[in-house]
């Protein structure tokens, strides 16, 4: 009987230790192609990602993420979202300053937040960025892009 609960808070202890395989990236995109692109660049680089197709999905999958967990002590929020700029619902800009509340509350933890945009004009991509953005990037995005952007923000 010792041995059993010895044993048994043995396995509790490693599995708290493990390494958390939960995604480190959330991509929120209303455009499959632009998901599909930024997932290929990102599974290349062997970064696990997840994908929301609106700002109210990105909104509820970081509260959901920040109340469960997968139980390793390394689990936490994901370290990095790429936004797109326009998508139903919720823009770009509507969930950046839903996250930022959202975090001066204290609901979620920190995170870099990454403005995906296919505006090309400076004013637009200046105030995505007024947001809250840590950075904005134009798409097509490339994987030279993306390496570039994940050495500066993980």
């Amino acid at each position: 009987p010792i041995e059993a609960v010895k044993s048994e808070s043995q396995s509790e202890l490693l599995s708290q230790i493990r390494i958390c395989s939960c995604a480190r990236i959330l991509i929120v995109d209303d455009n499959p192609f632009n998901t599909m692109a930024l997932e290929t660049i990102l599974s290349s680089l062997d970064i696990k990602c997840e994908s929301v197709y609106s700002g109210s999905d990105c909104i509820e999958k970081l509260l959901n993420r920040q109340k469960k967990t997968c139980g390793s002590l390394n689990c936490n929020q994901y370290p990095v979202i790429f936004i797109d700029q326009e998508m139903p619902e919720m823009n770009g800009i509507e969930t950046v300053t839903e996250i930022k509340r959202l975090q001066s509350e204290g609901l979620v933890s920190d995170m870099k937040l990454i403005g995906c945009t296919a505006h090309k004009g400076e004013e637009e991509t200046e105030r995505f960025l007024a947001s809250g953005l840590n950075q904005c990037v134009c798409k097509p995005v490339s994987i030279v892009m993306i390496k570039d952007i994940l050495k500066e923000v993980l």
